[in-house]
């Protein structure tokens, strides 16, 4: 990781690099791609995903993410807005889960990616919102959740 003073005036095209990074990541998310692990995340990277245990480290993450596709033949992330900060990105998103049993649902949340704006991956992702329904319908459908 590169140092880089936490308050420095972040420039113009740091912003867009950053908010390029942030639409990338979510494009190859809802094409359902685990590769965007390896690419976007340390690979000691620690997920802290709502009210779940935190998970830690590419494989883990991995596992994660090849659970929730499995269970979803569409995952859909709408960007609402992106803040970009020296040592953060913040995201407040629309998600809607398409289960593989037909249930539906939509939610909002706000991911905190935490990298520095000059950094190509990030050290860890805090992931906020109402996920209940949404890890209640993932277990119907694809068993226990892999948070260890």
């Amino acid at each position: 990781m590169t140092y880089t003073p936490r308050h420095r005036t972040i420039t113009p095209s740091e912003i867009q690099e950053a908010k390029e990074w942030v639409y990338e990541m979510y494009r190859m998310a809802d094409a359902k791609n685990v590769g965007m692990v390896a690419i976007f995340m340390n690979d000691d990277a620690v997920l802290n995903f709502a009210n779940a245990p935190p998970l830690q480290g590419r494989a883990a993450l991995e596992r994660l993410y090849i659970w929730e596709y499995g269970a979803c033949p569409r995952i859909s992330h709408s960007i609402r807005e992106i803040r970009v900060q020296n040592n953060q990105i913040r995201v407040k998103l629309a998600i809607t889960y398409s289960f593989r049993n037909g249930a539906q649902h939509a939610m909002d949340c706000v991911a905190v990616w935490h990298k520095f704006v000059k950094d190509k991956k990030a050290s860890c992702v805090d992931v906020n919102g109402d996920f209940a329904q949404v890890l209640q319908e993932l277990t119907a459908v694809a068993g226990p959740p892999p948070f260890q």
